[in-house]
Parts: C-alpha cells; structure tokens; sequence
C-alpha cells in the first residue's frame, strides 16, 4: 500500500511541467568567446567536415558521448585538425540515454526527456551536432529493430530542424575481453544491424555516418590488439584515442601528414604539414612552424597499441647525407629522438618533444572545461536545487553561475593552445 505521503510525492512529481533546470541564457557568451565570425549551417560537403569561425559543436548521446569528456581526445583532435577555426564544444550525453532520451526524461516519460534535450538545443544554438547512440537499444535485439529505426528518425527530424549540420555515429562492437563474461558474438550481429540501420538513415538524410563498429571489430581480430573498454562496452581512454583518430580521419576526409626531408648541408628537399625557416648547416638546425599540432600521444598503458601503425605518431624527418655515427634530435634544446646516419636516412619517427607537450596541455585544458561544464549543466543533487524537492536545497542555485567565468577563462586557454608555434630543431653528433 502507497503511504499517503508517497503519494502526495509521485503526484507532485506528475504535475510538474517543466524540469526546472538552470536558465543558459548567462551560459551562452561563454560558448564561444572568441568568436570573430558567426558561422551559419551549411549543407555537408560530401562525407568531410570542416569546422570554420563560430562554430558551436555539441555532441548528445548515451554513455559513448558523456564518457568522452572525461578524456578529451575526441574535442582534442578536432581542435588540432582546425586550429584557426574558434569552434567551441559543449557535450550534452547522457549515460544510458537511447534515441527516445529515457535517461535525459529522470523522473518523467521519455517524451518529456525529448523535450528537455529539444529545449537544451534551442539554447544552445549548435551549428554541429554529433550524435552517437544505437548501444542500449541493440539489447532489444532484431525485434527492436523497427521500433529504434522510427525514434532515429524522430530524433533526427529534431535536430534538423536546428539547421546545423550533423554527424551520426555507430555503436563500437562489444569486446571479447574474458572468459567470465558472456560471449559477445550474438551481441555483435545485433549491434551489426543497428549499426546499419544508422547507416541507411544518414545516407537517406545526405548525413556523415563515423563507422566505429567495422573498423574496431577488425582490428580486435589482430594479433597485437589491446583491449579498448573496460567491459566489453565502455571505452576506457585507449578507446577514445583510437576512436578519436577514426573520428578525425573520417570528418577531416584524410589522415595529417607530416614530414621533413633535408641533407646535412641545410638543403631542404620536402616539407610537409609544416614550415620550416632559418636554415643552418654545421651544425644542422632550423626552425619549424607546424601547420596543426600533432595527433595526441596515446595513453601511456597502451604498450602494445604503440607497436602498431596506428600508434604511431605520424611525424618524420629524414636527413640525408650524415657521416657515420650516431645524432641525437634537440628541440628547443631537449632531446627527443636518437638514431645513426643510416637510421636518419631512412626517416625517424617523432614521438616526443614540445609540440606534444603543447597538445596535451591543450587536452588537459579542454578536460578541466568539461568538468566545468558538466557542473555547470548537470550540477550534483540537481532535484534538490531545481527539482520538486528545492524547497530544500535550492537557495544554492545562486552559486551555479559561478562556474561561467572559470569556463570563459579556460575557453580563452584553449584558444591560445591550439595555435602550433615555431620550435627550433638542430641534430647534434653523440660521437663527439
């Protein structure tokens, strides 16, 4: 039996209209504040895009989506890939939301939670939206088919209507990571088809369609693939590091190259992805001014991923004509990479030095912003200070929009550390 206090509580609950949440419109300049230019949506350019001045990302989804911001990498490479764009991103995912926004609706039907997201859209104004769901819902198996197909759509006739342009992303494949866990096998013909089914409908609509699933389900056939979640589902950062190249290749249209062919006279022969200026022999030096800065390293657990060639970082410089011996590589006067004539002539890999260091600064920067941000959107104990119990705890509702200029502060932060700045390279001979 109900007690009569409960329920005066579920019908509270019932009459309640709206959520309550924080009002954005403090929330806005901070979006972007260093916006010069406002973008204006435009139709997708084949299967690239490209970010430009102005433009507001915002990605929403279920777990795949809210986890990224603990990472970064995704927001990280596509900063890197524009650096001269002042794109600013904001992640509105929901862990164990679906495309009828369950999660996002908490003590409500899903349809207010459509609702919720539809209004947080109006808000926010997004000139790019990425949209990742499809995991939760390939549980229901083929018999749900159907029913996920008609809410993608539904969601999708949504976020058209805010003109902006839109990325749908599949689910990853769920990974055999052990033998207490059950067999994901079965489970992967359903994501298959549901991943599909995301296929069909971005081609339908002229949308970017990211294929997380065939690519990660290849690779996890492979002798030398390391494990990417935590749990067969969830990605842990090794997860987002990959996904994150997949995703910048596949928006970017081409992977970055980058590379510098010269002889130990000075002679620069071909450069590219840089500049390179004030040329020295004897000892060779010159200075390199990067067109972006370099994909993320990746994360220091992932031992065998760096094996790979997709661990690699990219970067080569080849220097010709060296007398025997061994050289060693200085940026800025540190070290960072070591080989012999022969090896040098060949090409070395860079896998450390200042312009990695930039970009992590950079991702550590856009992690403190999401943190901000989450905070910001979806502060802790959100019932009590906007809900239908703040008449408890909702005179801290006042302290929520402190977070604004701490965002702005980071905001102008990560502006700065996305532009590459020039470093200068000189190789030095260890045999003398």
């Amino acid at each position: 039996m109900i007690s009569a206090s409960t329920d005066k509580c579920l019908n509270r609950r019932k009459q309640r209209k709206q959520r309550g949440r924080p009002a954005f419109h403090a929330l806005f300049p901070l979006f972007s504040p260093v916006v010069f230019l406002v973008s204006l949506p435009v139709p997708l350019q084949g299967d690239e895009l490209k970010l430009s001045d102005g433009d507001r990302v915002v990605l929403i989804g279920s777990t795949l989506i809210e986890r990224e911001q603990e990472s970064g990498y995704w927001e990280t490479a596509l900063t890197c890939r524009f650096p001269k764009a002042n794109a600013t991103f904001r992640n509105l995912g929901w862990s164990g939301d679906t495309v009828f926004c369950d999660a996002r609706a908490m003590f409500e039907s899903p349809a207010v939670g459509f609702q919720h997201l539809k209004e947080d859209l109006a808000r926010l104004k997004p000139t790019v939206i990425l949209v990742g769901y499809g995991m939760n819902e390939s549980f229901e198996g083929e018999a749900g088919l159907p029913r996920f197909q008609k809410g993608l759509a539904n969601l999708l006739d949504m976020l058209g209507a805010t003109k902006a342009r839109i990325v749908v992303i599949s689910p990853p494949p769920q990974e055999k990571i052990g033998s207490r866990l059950p067999d994901p096998a079965k489970h992967n013909q359903d994501i298959r088809l549901y991943a599909d089914a995301i296929h069909s409908e971005a081609q339908k609509r002229g949308l970017i369609f990211l294929d997380l699933f065939t690519p990660l389900q290849a690779e996890a056939q492979t002798s030398s693939y390391q494990p990417l979640t935590d749990n067969g589902v969830h990605f842990t950062v090794l997860g987002y590091w990959r996904s994150a190249r997949l995703l910048e290749q596949t928006l970017a249209g081409s992977a970055r190259s980058w590379r510098v062919d010269i002889d130990k006279d000075g002679i620069m022969k071909k450069v590219e992805g840089a500049q390179a200026s004030k040329i020295q022999s004897a000892p060779l030096r010159f200075q390199v001014l990067d067109r972006d800065l370099p994909t993320p390293r990746a994360p220091l657990e992932s031992v065998t991923m760096k094996r790979t060639p997709e661990g690699k970082s990219g970067r080569v410089i080849h220097v010709d004509g060296l007398l025997a011996g061994k050289y060693a590589l200085q940026i800025d006067g540190r070290e960072v990479a070591t080989g012999s004539a022969k090896e040098w002539a060949a090409g070395v890999q860079l896998t450390r030095g200042r312009e990695f260091d930039q970009v992590e600064k950079l991702r550590q920067t856009i992690m403190e912003k999401n943190r901000l941000f989450f905070h910001r959107w979806r502060p802790q104990n959100e019932t009590y200070i906007y809900g239908f119990r703040k008449h408890e705890q909702g005179q801290n509702a006042r302290e929520i929009p402190e977070f604004d200029p701490l965002i702005i502060q980071l905001e102008k932060k990560i502006a700065e550390l996305r532009v590459p700045v020039p470093h200068q390279y000189e190789l030095i001979s260890k045999d003398q």
